[in-house]
């Protein structure tokens, strides 16, 4: 089962309760594991942090954007004009953040966002995904369309190599050259460090036992 990243704000409304669980009983239908940051995984360390490393370890990621802060009137400071704004919906911080991460990562993302937010930042179309604009109802997750943009993103994920060998691969099955082809440059320089170590150590124990003679002599 593919781990995917889900970043949602904290669900303030039972609207936003009833859309999220929707949309988390889809993945787990289609095969999904979620990892939720403070639902179920947990770490002492700072957010970002802790966020890094989860991500590293799954092969999407999921951004669930609903409304966080409202207002009814602002302006909006934009190439020295004072622009008159109205019936804002902004979307949790993190959304934002959490998609860039993934981004980094190479992740691919589905962005579903609630009709009627401000589309700026990550939570617009123009960037390497398109968003997918839904009112807050859980039918919306049974509709063709949206099995539709889910599988395809499924896809994408699906054709990523996997990020944890041991959860993808049963490696007494595998060979060394296998093994040795599916490292990065930098895991394979550290394992040719290890090895050589490894080596250093075992001749020079046998050289003192063999009274001042290496294993070769």
């Amino acid at each position: 089962m593919r781990k995917v990243f889900i970043s949602k704000g904290t669900v303030a409304t039972d609207a936003q309760r009833a859309f999220v669980d929707a949309v988390l009983e889809m993945l787990d239908t289609v095969g999904m594991s979620a990892r939720i940051m403070y639902e179920n995984e947990w770490s002492h360390e700072q957010p970002l942090r802790a966020i890094k490393k989860v991500m590293r370890e799954c092969d999407g990621a999921v951004i669930i954007a609903f409304t966080r802060t409202q207002f009814d009137e602002g302006v909006e400071l934009k190439k020295n004009r004072v622009i008159p704004i109205s019936n804002i919906k902004l979307p949790t911080t993190w959304n934002h953040i959490e998609a860039s991460m993934a981004y980094s990562f190479d992740l691919p993302i589905l962005v579903v966002a609630e009709n009627g937010l401000k589309p700026e930042g990550l939570i617009e179309n123009g960037y390497d995904w398109r968003v997918y604009w839904t009112d807050l109802h859980p039918d919306v997750v049974k509709s063709d369309s949206f099995k539709g943009f889910l599988q395809s993103w499924k896809k994408s994920v699906e054709e990523k190599k996997p990020t944890s060998l041991s959860a993808e691969v049963d490696l007494s099955k595998v060979s060394v050259g296998k093994l040795v082809s599916m490292l990065s440059l930098p895991q394979l320089w550290s394992l040719v460090g290890v090895l050589a170590t490894v080596i250093a150590l075992i001749a020079s124990s046998s050289y003192k036992l063999g009274a001042g003679k290496w294993p070769w002599q």
